[in-house]
């Protein structure tokens, strides 16, 4: 019997067993590196092993993984540079082939709505002013139903006493008092009430014009002015050049202002949201607008009296072909006066021969032109103009006009009310003589001036009814034989428009 705590003897392996496994292994090895001749695609690959494409399977498989993220990166920066970058950079407008982006318009248009809707609801806004001025009209026609009281009160009094006593002379001189003071009240009350329709008829003026359509159609011609104003102001000396360029604390002011005059319950936050701007956008165009600002007070400072100016008369024709052989007519010698009479068509001069009088530069734009162009008015105005000299045909907003310089003073003098309309115009004034010189304004892109991405929503799309009519008044009866009365009656109506102008000037 065997011992079990015997040790067994190691069992030897059989040699036949490790040549069998050995031999596996290499069976397994030749396997993966022998060539079977399959091709792996497309007729590709039938000279490989299969560990080879087996990797290359694998590569494959990665690589089509990666095109595909690649293509997802690749679309994704692609719109996002199409949507902040080419699409933002393409032109709404251009002057002389200069282009503006449509970013810089839905920059300036937001801003220009916010303006106006602080100048309306603003804090210090037409309609806080107007409802101050309501509130002391009302006070004041208080004031006056008191007063036209106490003298109906005095003039019954004054019926109930005998004509020659002591209290009848009382009552007749506090009666007289009474009347004064009644005479006062009506008087502030009326100059109250004047300055309450004067608001509120600038206010309803100005709801008129904050629509979609008119801050568009502003914002694009700002921004083409913009250009004519930087394109001048980068050939003027530094000194020029620091005036009318904002700097940063004027900037910094009139953001100040900005964001003070925001209505009540809407803050400067609020408004960048809902405009889709950032606060440097809104640097930016405010930027512009006290270029703007400043340009025209520039511009008026160099409208002084007195001034040159020219005495001019002329004649308007609505056809090209009668103005040019009126021409020849009158380098011919024939009579201005009477050709004027019989062919103009401008019914405010024809009848005393053309004449317009005095003009000095920009009055007649502003006065005889419409304020639309400045044709006619460059020719009249230019320092070379000769005593008798005859222009050619001159182009100007559908008709046709020859001019002659009657008379030129180096120094005449202008009146208060037309210099302060000369300055209050320089700008527009300024910018019509551009056009003139070659400042050619394209038409703005209607489809980017109102596309929703540009334009803010929340500026109104019409402008609101306009109130109907009303009547206010008081009247009383004062004296002791007579009565005396007033009444007052208070409407407004509004109407807004707008219209360009070309010119051009031929002669022969």
């Amino acid at each position: 019997m065997a011992n079990q705590t015997e040790r067994k003897p190691d069992t030897k392996q059989s040699p036949r067993s490790a040549q069998s496994r050995r031999y596996n292994r290499q069976t397994a090895a030749h396997v993966t590196v022998r060539r079977d001749g399959k091709p792996l695609i497309f007729g590709y690959g039938g000279h490989l092993t299969k560990t080879q494409k087996t990797q290359l399977q694998r590569y494959g498989i990665w690589g089509f993984i990666g095109l595909i993220i690649l293509g997802i990166i690749v679309v994704f920066v692609g719109f996002w540079a199409d949507f902040n970058i080419v699409i933002p950079n393409e032109p709404i407008a251009n002057v002389n082939g200069q282009n503006i982006p449509q970013s810089e318009y839905h920059k300036l248009i937001a801003l220009k709505g916010q303006l106006e809707a602080n100048k309306i609801k603003g804090k210090n806004g037409l309609r806080a002013q107007q409802d101050a001025a309501q509130q002391k009209s009302t006070a004041a026609q208080k004031t006056v139903t008191t007063a036209q009281s106490k003298v109906d009160t005095l003039n019954t009094q004054l019926k109930g006493v005998a004509a020659n006593s002591s209290q009848h002379t009382a009552l007749a001189s506090q009666l007289a008092t009474a009347q004064q003071q009644l005479t006062t009240a009506k008087s502030q009350q009326n100059t109250l009430q004047t300055a309450y329709n004067t608001i509120s008829q600038q206010e309803q003026t100005e709801e008129t014009v904050y629509t979609q359509s008119q801050m568009a159609t502003e914002s694009v011609q700002w921004l083409q002015e913009n250009l004519v104003i930087t394109n001048w102001l980068n050939k003027q000396s530094s000194t020029i050049q620091n005036k009318i360029n904002p700097s940063s604390s004027e900037i910094t002011s009139a953001m100040n202002d900005f964001k003070a005059q925001l209505p009540s319950g809407t803050t400067y936050q609020q408004f960048l949201s809902t405009s889709n701007v950032s606060n440097g956008d809104i640097q930016n165009a405010m930027a512009l607008v006290v270029r703007r600002n400043n340009m025209q007070s520039y511009l008026a400072q160099q409208i002084t009296s007195p001034t040159r100016q020219v005495q001019v008369r002329g004649i308007t024709f609505s056809t090209l072909k009668d103005a040019q052989s009126t021409l020849k007519q009158l380098q011919g010698g024939a009579d201005f006066a009477t050709l004027a009479k019989q062919k103009s068509v401008d019914n405010n001069t024809k009848q005393n021969g053309g004449e317009f009088g005095w003009r000095a530069p920009g009055q007649y734009m502003l006065n005889d032109g419409s304020n639309l162009g400045a044709v006619v008015d460059s020719w009249i105005s230019d320092p070379a103009r000769k005593v008798g000299e005859l222009s050619p045909v001159l182009s100007e907003n559908g008709t046709w006009h020859v001019m002659q310089i009657e008379n030129v003073d180096p120094a005449r003098g202008i009146s208060t009310t037309d210099l302060t309309a000369l300055q209050g115009n320089a700008l527009t004034y300024w910018i019509a003589l551009q056009k003139v010189k070659g400042a050619n304004f394209s038409t703005p892109d209607s489809n980017k001036e109102f596309d929703p991405s540009n334009v803010p929503s929340w500026i109104p799309s019409s402008p609101p009814a306009q109130p109907t009519a009303t009547a206010t008044g008081a009247t009383g009866a004062t004296g002791t034989a007579g009565a005396t009365g007033t009444s007052t009656a208070t409407g407004t109506s509004t109407a807004t428009g707008t219209s360009t102008a070309t010119g051009t000037s031929t002669g022969q």
